[in-house]
């Protein structure tokens, strides 16, 4: 049976995209104040890990970490460890270090603030320490923008649970978590070309993230799609991965992006699945 309370939706600019909370099955301020809280969690995670902002720890590590270690929040750290997981998982294919001189994001955002990376230089030289303090054993240079907005789904459907609504949506950008007695239908948002219908993705207390083209094949620039383990563009592909956490879903896209039907084995591990969309192939499903 639904609530009689009206739904409660609001939506913020943060982590880079337009992020959107909603929330039934709650007294409306109740819901507003568990939304806000929300964003007051995403907010400080956008903090901790934006690469854009001087002040967060993202930055402050790829200024300072070489020389000596950092201490972090421990979202970052949290992050950080997540990340060296997958990494080693995926025998590198998922790497935050992955040289920013072959991304078009990176000539885009000219961070002269940081020194030139190592070309050597991978995830294994980020040293998690005691005391949620970091150091880099090479020059080399993270961005986190990816797992750290899967994270932030995960942390702010963590913190709407505590209110037990009927329902509760995540949404940011490529990234979304649904929690509840619901299933929510989401719909690919795929490039559109001659492979007919998109696919439609039933989701019930679980997470969704998408990777790839959005618009149009001929659009895209491959030098975007980097394999970390060698260190080589991919073909690209549009890539949708069902966890139980959005970060490992963010995560393991850049995996299934970069090794395809080859993703089984770490897919199986999170207990996740994906969905993928290749030229001239049509949809593949990897589990």
């Amino acid at each position: 049976m639904r609530s009689s309370w009206q739904p409660v939706k609001r939506a913020k600019p943060l982590l880079g995209t337009l992020v959107s909370i909603a929330v039934e099955g709650l007294p409306s301020e109740v819901a507003n104040s568990a939304v806000t809280q929300s964003f007051d969690r995403i907010s400080h995670i956008h903090r901790c890990m934006s690469f854009q902002d001087p002040l967060s720890d993202v930055s402050r590590l790829n200024r300072r970490a070489h020389g000596s270690s950092v201490q972090v929040d421990q979202d970052t750290y949290d992050v950080l460890s997540l990340a060296a997981d997958i990494s080693a998982r995926s025998g590198g294919t998922f790497d935050v270090t992955v040289s920013p001189s072959l991304s078009t994001a990176w000539r885009l955002r000219e961070p002269s603030r940081f020194a030139v990376p190592d070309e050597s230089a991978r995830w294994s030289d980020i040293e998690l320490l005691p005391r949620r303090r970091v150091r880099f054993a090479r020059s080399l240079v993270i961005d986190l923008s990816g797992i750290a907005k899967g994270y932030a789904v995960d942390q702010s459907l963590a913190m709407l649970l505590a209110y037990e609504p009927s329902q509760a949506c995540v949404n940011a950008g490529g990234d979304l978590g649904v929690c509840g007695s619901e299933t929510a239908r989401v719909r690919l948002d795929a490039p559109l070309d001659d492979q007919g219908a998109l696919p439609v993705v039933e989701i019930k207390n679980g997470c969704l993230a998408s990777s790839g083209p959005r618009d149009d094949w001929s659009a895209i620039d491959e030098r975007d799609f980097v394999d970390g383990a060698v260190r080589r563009t991919v073909a690209p592909r549009f890539v949708s991965v069902l966890a139980h956490s959005c970060a490992v879903a963010d995560a393991l896209t850049k995996v299934v992006m970069a090794r395809g039907t080859r993703s089984s084995a770490v897919l199986r591990h999170y207990t996740a699945r994906a969905l993928l969309s290749e030229q001239p192939t049509g949809w593949l499903e990897v589990a």
